[in-house]
């Protein structure tokens, strides 16, 4: 066996051919070194940030640099890798990244000028190397389904000839595929990764520095405190620890691992079957994807790719968000009803006087809004919030940050944000590709077909396209696919650009409660040990309201935000519907509805949502029926007498 055999041999036996094998557990030095390094790069980035970029190229060239040795670090290529120390095959590769990114650097004004006239042998071989780094990056950390969409679009670049249903092209050499997504600005190192290391990367870190501040905690105990002893308060205050929770992490998954540890264990001891109990945290966990002021990866993307300042997209995002949680909200209120479970004795709920103690720690979220209203940088803000944060934490002495618990959120920081940061590099690829092939318009064409031209089936088509796309993709690289092959065709249908981006979120962020992989509830599931199929398809039940949202924004004024008054009735009639909707949904209003009355309902949720007076008129008429009916038959439920009632 010669040397490149034996080289294939290790990466196999090292399981780099397969899947990720997992984090690492690192010891001594090499844990050491990492904490530094996370460390270092968080500060250099809140400096560069603040005080301003050193250079375009470097700016991305280290966050790609950094994204990469920590995930290397981090992550083992498979399950014989090294569980307590970084292997020798992951420092070589670190050192070739080392390379190519100083290479980049060093170069970047001459790779400008020559790039298209003429493909450079060294260019070439970078490239891929990098293209190749990129994908095991995004394998070790989040798993194939990723890097396979972009192997399958790098097939298509080079094999475009061969693609049938108009979505052939001429095709293009390994060469020029190589120097177009390591040079061109849609590439590895391009937009993307221009915006993940100025605003994603910032509020990451952010993030970080509320958590270690105890933030999270107080939220935890306040929504405690004020929904504990209501029937179902252990998960009416999953809705409200993970809506306050949702404007710091902006991960769906994040909230799912902070709130559930201490959510779902107390709704399964109240009564609540644990695969409700998983479904009720990761539903409620999906909403923080999309509550502003912080809504994830995937609204900072929103913003720069439609041109939107960010302050906007949260003020047209707000409304639809509180909609959303308010219809889990009132799902999860009457299964509670519905169930007979009662709220948690007063002697096991947080006292007031010791929330009000350390309530000082949520200053820095008003703060942040605060800044952002008065139309600061997003990524300024988020520094100014961070020093703030460390402010704050100083008002009282058993709350304050040392430098210990700094270096700790600084090095924290740094790791969550390879989460995200990770499946930049593919990102690059997918958006690199689409440019260079012109994919975008071939499917934008190809949906309009298949729509017939109506816009209600578009919408139908972009959502059933989301429910694939997000199978086992996180809500970033769904959000951009969507863009990138759903947008334009919906621009080209009339709808306003912001307002098709809007849908492409929406449709995005489902992917965390959509069956088969639906990764919050996986997450829930696997705390409440419960089947994670039946935790996926509750959670796909409660936050229903997800799928209904894209077509409320084409069809009504909810994204028109203002005192008007078509803006008004809109709002007030979505949350009539949210009522008929959730009633619709559990089969339960004051007592278990008939088989007339639950149709009803539903059919009132849907002319409720039809903007239009008539429509409004019908559908309320029908919740008013129902209710009435329900009023003079009681029937035999043991049921609060009231939908509003509380067993206490």
């Amino acid at each position: 066996m010669g040397i490149f055999g034996k080289v294939i041999k290790y990466l196999q036996d090292e399981g780099l051919f397969g899947e990720g094998g997992g984090k690492r557990k690192l010891e001594g030095g090499f844990d050491l070194s990492l904490q530094i390094f996370c460390a270092v790069y968080s500060l250099y980035f809140l400096y560069t940030t603040f005080f301003g970029l050193v250079s375009q190229e470097t700016h991305v060239g280290f966050y790609f640099l950094g994204t990469f040795v920590i995930s290397f670090s981090l992550f083992k290529a498979g399950p014989r890798s090294p569980l307590n120390r970084v292997s020798v095959f992951d420092i070589l590769f670190i050192l070739i990244m080392i390379g190519i990114i100083i290479y980049y650097i060093v170069e970047y004004p001459k790779l400008a000028e020559r790039m298209g006239s003429g493909v450079n042998t060294i260019d070439a071989v970078l490239g891929w190397a990098m293209i190749l780094l990129s994908l095991e990056m995004a394998r070790r950390t989040v798993g194939n389904i990723i890097p396979s969409i972009g192997i399958f679009l790098l097939i298509y670049a080079y094999f475009g000839p061969y693609f049938p249903l108009g979505l052939g092209h001429s095709g293009f050499s390994l060469a020029r595929i190589a120097e177009s997504l390591f040079l061109s600005g849609d590439g590895i190192l391009g937009s993307m990764t221009n915006i993940f290391a100025s605003y994603i990367l910032i509020f990451v870190i952010l993030g970080a520095f509320m958590e270690v501040s105890g933030c999270g905690k107080v939220f935890v105990d306040l929504a405690y405190a004020i929904t504990g002893r209501v029937t179902g308060g252990p998960a009416l205050a999953s809705v409200i620890t993970s809506a306050l929770f949702g404007t710091v992490s902006g991960s769906a998954v994040a909230n799912v691992v902070v709130d559930g540890v201490y959510t779902i264990p107390l709704m399964k001891r109240m009564g609540y079957k644990p695969h409700f109990a998983g479904a009720v945290e990761a539903a409620t966990s999906t909403g923080g994807q999309i509550m502003p002021p912080v809504m994830g990866a995937a609204a900072f993307l929103l913003a720069e790719i439609s041109g939107t300042p960010y302050i906007t997209v949260i003020k047209i995002a707000a409304i639809p968000a509180i909609l959303y949680y308010a219809s889990v909200a009132f799902i999860i209120r009457l299964e509670a009803v519905k169930q007979d479970l009662k709220g948690l004795p007063a002697s096991e709920l947080p006292k007031f006087g010791d929330v009000l103690r350390e309530i000082h720690l949520l200053l820095p979220v008003p703060i942040l809004i605060f800044l952002l209203a008065l139309e600061m940088t997003p990524f300024i803000a988020a520094v100014y919030t961070i020093v703030a944060t460390i402010v704050v934490s100083w008002f009282r002495k058993s709350t304050g940050m040392g430098f210990s618990r700094i270096l700790e959120a600084l090095s924290q920081g740094a790791r969550g944000a390879v989460s995200v940061g990770s499946i930049v590099g593919v990102l690059g690829i997918v958006m690199g590709v689409c440019s260079l092939t012109g994919l975008p318009n071939y499917f934008s064409q190809f949906i309009i077909y298949l729509s017939g031209g109506h816009l209600f089936p578009l919408i139908l088509l972009i959502i059933i396209a989301g429910l694939f796309i997000g199978m086992g993709l996180p809500t970033t690289p769904s959000y951009v696919i969507l863009v990138i092959l759903g947008v334009p065709a919906m621009v080209k249908m009339g709808i306003e650009p912001l307002t098709a981006h809007m849908v492409a979120l929406w449709v995005a962020v489902q992917s965390n409660v959509t069956p088969p992989v639906a990764l919050a509830a996986i997450a829930a599931s696997a705390i409440a040990k419960s089947d994670p199929w039946k935790t996926g398809y509750e959670a796909c039940r409660l936050a229903s309201w997800i799928y209904l949202m894209p077509f409320l924004f084409v069809y009504t004024s909810i994204l028109n935000v203002g005192w008007n008054f078509g803006f008004i009735t809109t709002v007030f009639a979505s949350i009539i519907a949210l009522l008929s909707w959730g009633g619709a949904l559990t089969g339960f209003l004051f007592r278990k509805t008939t088989k007339f009355e639950r149709g009803c309902l539903l059919v009132s949720a849907l002319l409720l949502l039809h903007e239009g007076w008539t429509t409004d008129i019908v559908g309320a008429a029908l919740l008013v029926l129902v209710i009435v009916l329900q009023k003079l038959s009681p029937g035999k439920q043991g049921a609060p007498p009231a939908l509003g009632a509380s067993k206490e």
